[in-house]
C-alpha cells in the first residue's frame, strides 16, 4: 500500500538516498515554492554535491516538470565560477531531480538582510554578479529571479548566482494569457506589462534594485530616496542605481558589461563611463515597496510611471520646484502680483542710486547758499568717495535687494 503525500510536500532525505544510491549523508537544507535542496556527498569522488528535486505536488504537473528540466539544461550550456555548476540531471522513480556544485556559504538575503553592505563591498559584490551574468546572457539565457536569495557567498566573499528556475533564452517571450512570475520588488516593469517581453536589462533592473538594498539596508521605496540619501554612501552610486532601476528599459546599461564597468571606476577611484543617462534626475518614479520574499511568486501587472527631467546640478535626493514659467497651477493674478513686486523694486533701486550719485552736487548747493565754499580738490575727493562706497536707503534691507 503506497502512502498518500501531503499536497505539496518534499520527498525526505531517506527517499531520495533509496532513489539514488550513489549519494548518502543527505541533509535538507532549503525548501522552496516549488522545490526542496539537499547537502549529500557523492560517493564514487567523495565530494560534497547539492540536490534539488520537486516537490510532490509540482512534480505532478507537466508545466513545472519542463521548467525544472529547462533549469537543468540551461545550466549545463553556462561555466563561470560566479555561476553555480551541474554535475548530472535524470529522473528516479518519478522524481526529477539536478545535482549541482555545492556553494559553502550563505546566501545574501541570511547574512545581509536589513543591513548595508560597506559600499565598496556591495559594488566588488555586483560587479562579480554582473560580469557572471553577462556570461549568461552571451549563451542567451536570462535569469529572470536576481534577489538576494538567490546569491549565495562563499567562504571568499565570492557571490554565487543559483536557481536558474525562471531562466529562459532571450529569444523568447512571454505572450498574453500566460503566467508571469517574478519576485515582487526585484522584477523590471516590462516584465509585469503586455506582451510581458523582456531582455537582459530586466535583469539588470534586478541587480540594480539589489545594489541600492546592499548600500542602504532596505530596497527602494516610495517616495524615492537615493542611496546616499539614506547611508554614507558616494553619490556617485545614486547615478549608477538610477540607471539601472530606470522604468524605461532604454535608459537603463545596455548590458551587464557596462554596468559592471562603472561599479568598478567607482571602486577604482575613477569617473563615471561618459553617458547623459549618468545624470542622476531629482525625483526617481513612485516605486511601490513590496516586502521582499526568498520564494519565487506571480507577479500581478503595475504600471510604469515616468521620470520627469531636471537639472543635472540638483542632488538626488532633493525634489526641484517647477519654475514661474513651466507651473501649471501658478495663475495669472498670481504672474501679475510677482511682476508687479519686481517693478516697484527696480524703481526703489533706482531712486536709491539717484540719490547716492545726486548727494555731492546737492552738499554743494547748500553750502554755497550758506556761504561757505568748498575748494575744488576737497570736492572731487568727497564726490569720488561717495561713488566708491554703497548707500542703503534706512527702509530697505540686503534681503531685499
Amino acid at each position: 500500500m503506497t502512502l498518500k503525500q501531503p499536497v505539496n510536500s518534499s520527498p525526505t532525505a531517506e527517499d531520495i538516498q533509496s532513489y539514488l544510491p550513489a549519494y548518502d549523508r543527505l541533509e535538507l537544507l532549503a525548501v522552496g515554492g516549488m522545490g526542496a535542496v539537499y547537502k549529500a556527498r557523492q560517493i564514487s569522488l567523495d565530494r560534497p554535491v547539492a540536490i534539488k528535486v520537486l516537490t510532490h505536488a509540482c512534480s505532478t504537473a507537466l508545466q513545472f516538470r519542463q521548467i525544472f528540466k529547462c533549469e537543468a539544461q540551461v545550466m549545463a550550456k553556462l561555466n563561470h565560477p560566479n555561476l553555480v555548476s551541474i554535475y548530472d540531471y535524470g529522473e528516479a522513480n518519478g522524481l526529477l531531480y539536478i545535482v549541482m556544485q555545492f556553494v559553502e556559504g550563505r546566501s545574501l538575503h541570511d547574512a545581509a538582510h536589513g543591513k548595508s553592505v560597506a559600499p565598496q563591498e556591495s559594488a566588488a559584490l555586483v560587479s562579480k554578479i554582473s560580469k557572471a551574468l553577462s556570461h549568461a546572457h552571451n549563451a542567451g539565457i536570462l535569469h529572470r529571479d536576481i534577489k538576494p536569495a538567490n546569491i549565495l557567498v562563499d567562504s571568499k566573499i565570492n557571490p554565487v548566482v543559483v536557481d536558474f528556475g525562471l531562466a529562459h533564452h532571450s529569444h523568447e517571450s512571454t505572450m498574453k494569457g500566460q503566467t508571469v512570475f517574478g519576485t515582487a520588488g526585484y522584477t523590471a516593469p516590462e516584465v509585469l506589462e503586455p506582451p510581458y517581453s523582456a531582455d537582459q536589462r530586466a535583469d539588470i533592473f534586478s541587480l540594480g534594485v539589489l545594489l541600492h538594498e546592499l548600500l542602504t539596508g532596505q530596497m527602494p521605496q516610495s517616495p524615492y530616496v537615493a542611496p546616499s540619501g539614506l547611508a554614507a554612501v558616494d553619490p556617485r552610486y545614486d547615478a549608477v542605481v538610477m540607471r539601472a532601476i530606470h522604468p524605461n528599459p532604454a535608459k537603463r546599461y545596455n548590458n551587464c558589461e557596462a554596468f559592471a564597468a562603472d561599479l568598478d571606476r567607482i571602486v577604482a577611484g575613477k569617473e563615471l563611463s561618459l553617458s547623459p543617462l549618468l545624470l542622476t534626475p531629482a525625483v526617481h518614479p513612485g516605486l511601490v515597496h513590496k516586502t521582499p520574499v526568498t520564494s519565487t511568486a506571480v507577479v500581478k501587472p503595475a504600471a510604469t510611471p515616468q521620470i520627469p527631467a531636471a537639472a543635472p546640478s540638483e542632488p538626488s535626493n532633493v525634489i526641484a520646484l517647477p519654475s514661474l514659467d513651466n507651473s501649471r497651477k501658478t495663475n495669472t493674478s498670481t504672474k501679475v502680483a510677482l511682476a508687479a513686486c519686481v517693478t516697484m523694486g527696480l524703481v526703489v533701486s533706482g531712486l536709491i542710486v539717484d540719490s547716492v550719485m545726486n548727494a555731492p552736487t546737492r552738499n554743494a548747493r547748500n553750502e554755497a547758499k550758506q556761504g561757505k565754499p568748498k575748494s575744488p580738490v576737497k570736492a572731487t575727493s568727497d564726490a569720488r568717495n561717495n561713488r566708491g562706497e554703497p548707500t542703503m536707503g534706512p527702509d530697505i534691507t540686503a534681503s531685499n535687494l
